[in-house]
């Protein structure tokens, strides 16, 4: 839960990660650096939700390094990561299984605490200039990539499009294999109609990408959220 300041904004504690979370996105994390540790107590302690911002590392590591004393650089847009799981171990570590919620922007840094906290405004989930033809554009270029993958790994898609159009265009901005600037990007687009809009334009790309290697440019751990076995 955050805390409310008199502008109406929320102060949250922050996680700058290398990897761009997406709203209802799954995220797990190792908590095992002290101020991270600090950070989960803190969040935990509060009445509510227990949840905390992550944002994409731009510059910088995502833990600190011993000998290093490097502020990291980050997006001004992140996700709330909800946390639904907490394994603590005997080291002081803990696992946690987080997924993502609303969408926030940085409006400015708040000192007083090991880790980092910003002051942050919420952003709207919006249609946009969300159209049928649109949504039934990214439907098929949807099923075109999920057919090559599966022509050329033998292996099929889990589970049909979301019939919600924002759930479609983050689930699509999670499963393909985008880089972390092009997920940034589509996580900054002010409404669902500019996101499947965008998303037009890199499946385009990606099924290209397909036609041309026959290789799938991804790590496993990324293929396995879109795909499984027969």
């Amino acid at each position: 839960m955050a805390d409310v300041t008199d502008s109406g904004t929320d102060v949250i504690a922050l996680f700058p990660l290398g990897h761009v979370l997406l709203p209802s996105m799954p995220l797990p994390l190792h908590i095992f650096e002290p101020r991270y540790r600090q950070l989960l107590e803190d969040v935990t302690a509060r009445p509510g939700p227990t949840s905390f911002g992550i944002v994409a590392l731009t510059k910088g590591i995502e833990v600190g390094t011993e000998g290093v004393d490097q502020e990291p650089e980050f997006a001004s847009v992140g996700t709330i990561a909800e946390v639904l799981e907490v394994q603590p171990y005997d080291d002081g570590a803990s696992d946690l299984f987080t997924i993502g919620s609303r969408r926030f922007r940085v409006e400015r840094l708040i000192a007083g605490k090991p880790y980092l906290q910003a002051e942050v405004t919420y952003l709207d989930e919006s249609d946009g200039a969300l159209t049928p033809p649109l949504r039934e554009k990214v439907t098929l270029l949807e099923a075109e990539h999920a057919r090559l993958i599966t022509e050329f790994t033998g292996q099929v898609g889990e589970v049909d499009p979301p019939a919600d159009a924002a759930q479609l265009s983050y689930r699509l901005a999670a499963q393909l294999p985008l880089t972390a600037a092009d997920r940034q990007d589509l996580l900054e687009q002010p409404d669902t109609g500019a996101r499947l809009a965008r998303l037009v334009v890199l499946l385009r790309r990606e099924i290209s990408l397909l036609r041309l290697t026959h290789t799938i440019a991804v790590s496993p751990g990324v293929l396995h959220l879109y795909i499984r076995s027969n």
